[in-house]
């Protein structure tokens, strides 16, 4: 076969061998996808609010926080206001006269990992709980998250991130992205693999934050970072899918890639942070966290370049010679029916089947709207397509050396 056949098959390979591996493990485990432990005593938590311009949002967030069912003594809010120019700390001053676990730190703009660092050094909580100023945890979220901890070496654990409503067509897969992601870290969570712990809501244990030298200012993607950092030294991070929280989603494309730019960018930066652990460690973190991510980062960009390949030598071809076809021009003459082109085609419909199916089971217990199969179809190959842009782009900045905090 010829190598462009081989990268194909690879490519179809690993695509089905990762969607069966989670699907297994679905089917095992589906009886227990809500289960969380019962804390057997009350962590005192600190919230952590990091904030820069969020007078939109900020109001509600506190409200969400203040009315989170737990023990009253046992919590405490600090709202990093990172040198907003709005009226953040304005608002927030005001809630505090009514609402005495709330404290404000002020401090000049110095991004959300250092703002998260200097609050950690006046934090008083066993465990810190993280939420980003735009986002609402539900009221029983904590509870549902704060049982782990139990586990001596468990050292964070975080939530599963819904959506905020919205029409856009970037809105609305936005949702459906959310789902499909916060069930596939569920089921990472099976095997003591959740790479990501999210900024909408995750709760660290103070002591162990503390020892690793806190979140990271350098990395784009500070959740991700101190999860993997967690994880090499050899501690556990969990996941309650029932303790959900709401978060805001960019409502335009332009926004969105922004958004992608950063998370692919800090992804990126991670991957070559601690490359030296590859296949080594004690735990899984060095034997499928970090292939895994790395494989996904790859495989989704090679895959894209083949198919722009094969449509701009082939497809494109049929597509602009449309008044030869009225003269007794076949389309499809170019494609030959040899053993190769047909291994390709058997394993990429495999591959279509499989992602149905795996988009299925993810879909299967939320709340979503639509969940049929013209929904899953223009997620798959409209949306997920879309990925490419800002990796694209964020790879280009990452040659370049321009490493910003982009955002919503």
């Amino acid at each position: 076969m010829e190598t462009i056949t081989w990268i194909y098959v690879v490519l179809f390979f690993f695509g089905i061998y990762f969607m069966m591996i989670f699907l297994l493990l679905y089917w095992r485990n589906k009886e227990t996808l809500f289960d969380y432990p019962a804390p057997k005593k009350n962590y005192s938590v600190s919230f952590l609010v990091p904030a820069y311009n969020e007078q939109r949002s900020i109001l509600k967030t506190l409200n969400a926080l203040v009315n989170i069912d737990y023990p009253a003594g046992k919590k405490e809010i600090i709202v990093i206001n990172d040198g907003s120019i709005d009226n953040t700390a304005k608002i927030v001053r005001q809630f505090m006269k009514n609402h005495h676990e709330v404290r404000l730190l002020d401090k000049i703009n110095s991004g959300k990992a250092n703002s998260l660092n200097e609050a950690i050094k006046i934090a008083r909580g066993e465990l810190l709980a993280v939420v980003d100023a735009d986002s609402y945890p539900k009221e029983d979220s904590l509870k549902k998250m704060v049982g782990y901890f139990d586990e001596a070496k468990v050292a964070a654990v975080t939530s599963r991130v819904l959506t905020l409503g919205g029409k856009s067509f970037i809105e609305r897969f936005q949702a459906f992205d959310y789902v499909v992601i916060a069930w596939s870290r569920k089921i990472l969570d099976f095997i003591g693999c959740v790479y990501v712990t999210n900024g909408p809501l995750s709760v660290y244990r103070t002591k162990l934050v503390r020892k690793v030298g806190g979140f990271d200012p350098k990395n784009l993607t500070e959740d991700i970072e101190i999860t993997w950092h967690l994880l090499s030294k050899g501690y556990e991070t969990r996941m309650s899918y029932s303790a959900e929280v709401f978060t805001v989603v960019p409502s335009k494309i332009g926004q969105w890639i922004k958004q992608r730019i950063r998370w692919n960018l800090g992804g990126m930066q991670t991957i070559g942070k601690y490359r030296n652990f590859f296949f080594r460690g004690k735990n899984l973190f060095g034997y499928f966290v970090i292939s895994y991510v790395t494989l996904s980062f790859f495989l989704a960009f090679v895959g894209l370049l083949l198919f722009l390949r094969w449509f701009w030598l082939k497809a494109s071809l049929s597509l602009f010679s449309l008044p030869q076809i009225f003269k007794g021009y076949n389309p499809f003459m170019f494609m030959e029916f040899n053993l190769a082109l047909t291994l390709t085609f058997l394993l990429g419909m495999g591959f279509f089947v499989f992602a149905i199916i795996y988009y299925k089971a993810a879909i299967k217990h939320s709340d979503l709207k639509s969940k049929g199969i013209l929904t899953l179809l223009i997620y798959l190959f409209i949306y997920r397509s879309l990925y490419t842009i800002p990796y694209i782009m964020a790879l280009y900045k990452l040659i370049k050396g321009d490493i910003r905090w982009y955002t919503k």
